[in-house]
């Protein structure tokens, strides 16, 4: 490591020309290619969801696509009106007619089916020719402008759907300025210079506008969720500033300490650096494991943000210190009036006074901070995976609207009927289907069930079925298993009729279930690759072991408490599931950040140790150089998690405050708290390795001191 700090330091400017140079290429690239294609594939394979969706697509090829619902609703009189039943059925014509749309139901047409009890409301169906993923994003929005163009004073006019609901989907730009402006703050409470300030911000900025390109590119060959772009985002902003402000941070030290521009941003490199790189790459890995689910959506995320991830890594080790070497002593100014620059190494005084309180309190504060974390779990135990219905989003959406005028009309059954897609060996076999219907009427969840439709051939058949409840709702799941293990069993008995649940209820219910399926076998191999890892760089069993625990503990209290206030309702926000992706990604997610947190300060503890083998002294030692900057570092990840509250989008929202969470719980209370007390009880046992793993390779962190490197091997190429 220290000869590659040294080559970038003496090659600065070729480094800084490079990458100007691959961002410049990455933009053009990707901008040629024609910017990003988001797919939003939920596409999966050996479940019956999925199933109905091939008979759908196979037999009823031009009813296979996306179906959307334009809802219209009147206070003053009935939808029933000669006024009104013309201006929609005039609008109804229009929007059958623009590209991709199959067909538009009329609901005067439906023998009131389509029509409220009190005439008040009413609901016409968009077919388009594809699902709502492979569609245009201007078809849709036409259909939504089109229909919308039909409203008066005295008719309101709403869509729902899948596809309607895409085009909703806010980009992060408002999140994103505002974790910037947060971050800006307390970089510059930490520094105290606004150049100092400045350098993690434009290093992260950097880095993820040369991912941005690449998941650009990478969008036209794989799926991506339109949520993926915003994750990945907020996962390379937040690591991508506290990589950078511990290489800044170290390199201010070492310039205190009266070395040379040169030397210091080498060394910072040499020792910052390898944390940077080991954590980076842990957090790599552990994203990179999702793709061992095979599900598209999770591939999405877990590739672009692995992407975005090592950008950040390679800008903190490579354009950052070619910039601060340039830069030396001017990396301190335009400095905050009242504010000294402190170099890292200079212990806090209060941080030495903890220290020394947590060695005195060792044990009672670590069985408090394992009981805190316990408690803060047990709502893990009551957690119900699927996906928030348009109920949850935010009310001045058309989709919301839609579902409200919905769920009061006909119930909120009608926002995500099930499809039950039958096929039938020979078309003889159509007396099945009436007893189908009926027997699926006659649950007491399903509120009613539309005509059996065949297809051209006569071998295939499509029934609507409308529940009670929600689709969101635990009852409606219920549902979708009873007819799947029950019902339909029952009432195909002696037939080789096959029947299928699906439509996108059914579908996120299979998702559901089958990540929830997936969810240990995957969290097994995450943690078993951070317990290598780190068994390897700090070569001791207790230290990867008692991460391993810790780390279950805060995600597990960071679940609980998205429980509490997204399932629950508990904070006044719309009780439902909490979205079927949020534990695989959190996990693999908040694994990766934890261990950043502890690859930083245990390196640094290390470090310590390596000087002295005084356990005590060494956690006073390291926990009082560098629990200052993990804070800060953390603390500014926190802000811009939550920022991501104030999109409006429920997942983005579950995802953003369970980060926070994770993050406040794991650099508050673990790394402040449970990690230096558990330290201090197992003493010497934390350096220790058993004979039998001296095979493991060597690997350092922090190496014991930081050479100088020699005046004419740094300087002599950089003029």
């Amino acid at each position: 490591m220290q000869a590659f700090a040294r080559w970038s330091v003496r090659h600065r400017w070729w480094v800084i020309g490079a990458w100007l140079m691959l961002l410049a290429g990455l933009v053009v690239l990707s901008q040629l290619a024609g910017g990003a294609v988001h797919k939003n594939s939920f596409g999966f394979s050996g479940r019956d969801s999925q199933d109905a969706r091939m008979v759908l697509e196979k037999e009823f090829p031009r009813a296979a696509g996306d179906s959307d619902q334009i809802v219209f609703h009147t206070e003053t009189g009935r939808v029933t009106d000669a006024a009104v039943q013309s201006r929609m059925r005039s609008m109804f014509a229009r929007v059958e007619q623009l590209p991709h749309v199959v067909t538009v139901t009329d609901p005067y047409a439906s023998n009131g089916q389509a029509i409220s009890k009190d005439g008040k409301t009413a609901f016409a169906t968009v077919t388009f020719d594809a699902q709502a993923n492979d569609l245009p994003e201007e078809a849709i929005t036409a259909v939504i402008s089109t229909a919308q163009a039909a409203r008066t004073s005295t008719v309101q006019v709403e869509l729902g759907g899948q596809a309607v609901q895409q085009t909703e989907s806010q980009g992060p730009g408002l999140a994103t300025g505002v974790g910037l402006g947060v971050a800006a703050l307390v970089l510059l409470v930490l520094f105290g210079s606004v150049t100092a300030m400045l350098m993690p911000i434009l290093t992260a900025l950097v880095a993820i506008a040369a991912g941005i390109s690449v998941n650009a590119l990478i969008s036209h060959v794989i799926d991506i969720n339109t949520a993926t772009e915003a994750i990945a985002l907020m996962i390379a902003l937040g690591v991508g500033v506290d990589y950078s402000l511990f290489v800044v941070s170290r390199f201010r030290g070492l310039l205190a300490e009266g070395r040379d521009p040169k030397e210091a941003a080498a060394g910072a490199v040499n020792t910052s650096g390898r944390a940077v790189l080991f954590a980076g790459a842990l957090v790599v890995l552990a994203l990179l494991g999702m793709l061992l689910l095979g599900v598209g959506i999770t591939n999405g995320i877990a590739i672009t943000s692995a992407v975005e991830v090592a950008f950040t890594m390679a800008a903190a080790l490579t354009l950052l210190p070619a910039v601060l070497s340039l830069l030396g002593p001017r990396i301190n100014s335009f400095r905050v009036p009242g504010r000294r620059p402190a170099g890292s190494t200079t212990p806090s005084p209060r941080l030495e006074g903890w220290t020394n309180f947590l060695r005195r309190r060792r044990w009672p504060l670590a069985i408090a901070m394992i009981l805190v974390l316990g408690v803060l779990t047990l709502p893990v135990i009551t957690m119900r995976l699927g996906s928030s219905d348009a109920s949850a989003n935010p009310p001045d959406t058309t989709t919301h609207k839609a579902y409200t005028l919905l769920a009061e009309g006909f119930g909120p059954g009608f926002n995500g009927p099930l499809v039950l897609a039958a096929t039938l060996p020979a078309a003889s076999d159509t007396a099945v289907l009436q007893r189908l219907a009926d027997a699926v009427e006659s649950d007491p969840a399903v509120g009613s069930v539309s005509p059996p439709r065949m297809s051209p051939t006569g071998t295939a058949a499509v029934l609507q079925v409308y529940p009670l409840t929600s689709p969101q709702s635990e009852e409606t799941t219920d549902l979708v298993h009873r007819l799947r293990d029950t019902t339909i069993p029952q009432a195909t008995a002696g037939t080789h009729v096959a029947v299928h649940v699906g439509g996108s209820t059914a579908t996120f219910v299979d998702l559901a279930s089958l990540l929830g399926s997936r969810l240990v076998p995957f969290i097994a191999v995450v943690v078993a690759i951070g317990f290598l890892v780190l068994l390897i760089v700090f070569r001791s069993v207790a230290i990867p072991l008692t991460a391993a625990v810790m780390n279950l503990l805060s995600i597990g209290a960071a679940l609980g408490a998205v429980i509490v206030v997204f399932q629950f309702g508990w904070t006044g926000l719309s009780g439902g599931p909490v979205h079927f992706a949020l534990p695989v990604m959190m996990f693999a997610i908040v694994f990766g950040l934890s261990t950043d947190y502890q690859v930083f300060l245990l390196s640094r503890i290390q470090e310590e140790w390596n000087t002295h083998h005084d356990n005590d002294r060494a956690v006073h030692d390291g926990m009082g150089r560098v629990s200052g900057i993990i804070t800060g570092a953390a603390v500014i990840m926190i802000a811009v998690f939550c920022s991501f509250l104030l999109g409006g989008q429920r997942f983005l929202q579950e995802i953003g405050f369970g980060l926070a969470v994770a993050v406040a719980l794991d650099a508050f209370l673990i790394r402040f708290i449970l990690v230096p007390a558990t330290m201090y009880i197992l003493g010497d046992r934390n350096w220790r390795l058993p004979r039998s793993l001296n095979w493991l390779p060597r690997v350092h962190i922090e190496p014991n001191e930081i050479e100088p490197s020699p005046a004419a091997e740094v300087s002599g190429a950089v003029r």
